[in-house]
Parts: C-alpha cells; structure tokens; sequence
C-alpha cells in the first residue's frame, strides 16, 4: 500500500512538472521578479505632503528618484528620473490656473509617470485650449482618485475627467504617510528598513552602503527573516510562482472576489461617486499590467473592474499597450520611455474622440 502511495505520489509531482515545464514553454511567458526586492530611493527632504487622509508630492519642489532591484545579493538600478512638482504637489511643471478649463486625469504611478517623468506633457501641444492635469500618485487607487478630484474640482475649473486604471489599483486603500515613512525621506539616518520609500542624498553620495544597509534590515537581520514564520512565507511565495499552483489560485480568487473584499466595495463605491458628479464628461481608460502580458490574460481584477464599470457607463476605454513587453522595464512591472509614450499617444487619441 505503501509502495502504491508513493508511486502515485511520484507520478502526480512528474506529472506537475510537466505541465509546468509545457505551460512556461509555449503558453505563459515567465519572469522571475519579486515586488520585496526593489528598492525606491527619493533624494532626500521633503518628498509628500499628507492632506487630511491621502496625500499629494510636495509643492514646487524638484525630486530626484531612482528604483533599485536586488538580484541575486546585486543591485541594479533599474531608472534615475526626476519629478517636478507644481503649486498643488501634482508632478507637473506648470502651475494650475483656477479658471482654464481643464482635464483631470487620474490614476496611480502609472499615469504618474513613475521611473520617466510626467507623460502628459506629451499632450498639452494637441490640447493647448485645455489645461491638462496630471493627478497621478504612485501606490494609490479609486478612493484616493475621488478625495483628490474632491480638493482640486473645489479650486480648479474641471470640464473633464479621464480616470486611468489598473486591476491592481481596487485592492488599494486609501492612506497617507505616517511620521516614521516621512522622517526616513527627510534623512537617510532615520530609516530602520522597513520603509516602502526611502530618503538618502543622491545628488551627492553613491547609495550602495545604504542599500546595503536596507537590504540586511528588510532580510538578513529582520527576526521574521530568520523565523519559521519567515520560512513559510518564502515557500508559498515560490509556490504561487509555479503556473500549477497559480492558475487554480486565481480562479478560486476570481470566484469570491467581488463579495468578500472590503476594499474592493469602497474602491467601486469611489467610482460610482464619480460617475455620478461628472455623467457623460468622465471616461475610464484600462491600462494594460505587465503581469497581464505575461499570463496572456486579464487578471481577475481588471475583469471584475470593467464589469463593474461597464455597468456604470459606456465611456471605458483600453490601452493594450500592444502585449510588448519591450515597453516596460525589466526590473520593475512599470512602463519605460518607450511604453509611457504608447500610453501618452492612446491617451491622445482618446482625447480627440470625446472633445
């Protein structure tokens, strides 16, 4: 009996690793890359600036930031780029005029531009007659969107919203940066690791130590690290990379998703608030997620969401992002140069159709 048990064992892993190995090969494009091991380094000061419960960049302010990726017990830097902020800590260069009519575009790092620089510059020569706002905050989803539409729209001239969005951003909550997060921007020596953001002066100092330093704080010297529960959470990690344990994982996700996550009702509830404000003057624009090119599929939030928002309205949009890979970067799930003027160029023409 035994003998039967472990032969069928041995059969069912071979069995999985074929499958595995078939899946990689000819179906799903594979990429090792763990979100734990980057890195983001803003040159050091005042980088946010907390409003009531969200937050915005800092006002006329110009930030150098660069992401790092650790790759086996390496780092390479993946981007260096600057942000220029203007009088609202939005990352444009020009300041809003309160009269102009303008057009709002909302989203998260992506419309923001994180690892390039502001895209919608790119737009402002076809669409001179408007003044085009970037209010892309990196980390940020629905109810940040509403609560930044709600402070500008009360001092702005808004005559059009364009709200650009990923699966990702409806599992986002609402936040802002507590004193811990904002001391370790103002100085390097304040931060203790576990920081998702860090200060350190990049204009001046080579930042390999202070790499060092936080990769040893966020791994080797992290209790967790060294702990069972660290262990566990090291296997199911590897585990969820493997397509045989992925794909039923996901389809078991999709099928409660909607009913069973908070986040997710308040994040739609942000968007119907919208729709209800701007009716036919507001368009929904899904990007294409990096991860969704390599599954050759829409995750099951992105699907929820345009259901959702399909429902809603009939202005929804997509940018593919023509499932090239070459417009993102290869250690970092955002777009590079080449693939925020993709985004830039799909933008414009959605522009042209609903002015």
């Amino acid at each position: 009996m035994k003998k039967k048990i472990l032969l069928l064992s041995f059969s069912l892993l071979i069995s999985l690793a074929i499958v595995e190995i078939f899946v990689r090969s000819f179906v799903y494009k594979s990429e090792n890359y763990n979100y734990r091991n980057t890195f983001l380094l803003f040159e050091q000061g005042n980088v946010f600036q907390n409003i009531d419960d969200f937050f915005v960049y800092h006002p006329n302010s110009n930030i150098s930031a660069s992401t790092y990726y650790l790759e086996k017990k390496k780092f390479i830097k993946v981007n260096n780029y600057k942000i220029k902020t203007n009088n609202y800590g939005l990352v444009q260069a020009n300041d809003l005029i309160p009269e102009k009519e303008s057009i709002l575009i909302l989203g998260d790092s992506f419309t923001q531009g994180q690892g390039y620089g502001n895209w919608t510059d790119l737009l402002n020569y076809d669409f001179a007659k408007y003044q085009i706002i970037n209010g892309g905050i990196l980390g940020t989803g629905p109810q940040q969107f509403l609560r930044l539409e709600e402070y500008l729209s009360k001092k702005i001239l808004i005559k059009k919203v364009l709200l650009l969005y990923l699966g990702d951003d409806f599992r986002r909550d609402i936040y802002n940066h507590d004193k811990d997060r904002l001391n370790c921007l103002e100085n390097y020596k304040n931060c203790n690791g576990s920081e998702i953001f860090y200060g350190f002066p990049l204009m001046t100092r080579n930042p390999q130590n202070f790499l060092n330093y936080l990769r040893d704080k966020r791994f080797e010297n992290n209790q967790e690290y060294l702990s069972f529960k660290r262990i566990r959470r090291s296997i199911k990690r590897k585990l969820s990379n493997l397509y045989v344990v992925n794909i039923p994982i996901s389809f078991l996700r999709a099928t409660f998703y909607k009913s069973k996550n908070e986040k997710i009702l308040k994040n739609f509830n942000a968007i119907e608030k919208l729709i209800s404000k701007y009716d036919d003057n507001i368009h929904f624009v899904n990007i294409t997620q990096k991860k969704e090119i390599l599954f050759k599929k829409k995750s099951y939030e992105t699907i929820y969401a345009n259901e959702f928002i399909a429902k809603k309205t009939k202005n929804i949009h997509q940018c593919n992002l023509d499932n090239n890979l070459d417009f993102f970067f290869r250690y970092d799930q955002h777009p590079n140069e080449k693939g925020y003027k993709h985004i830039s160029n799909c933008i414009s023409k959605i522009l042209k159709k609903i002015l």
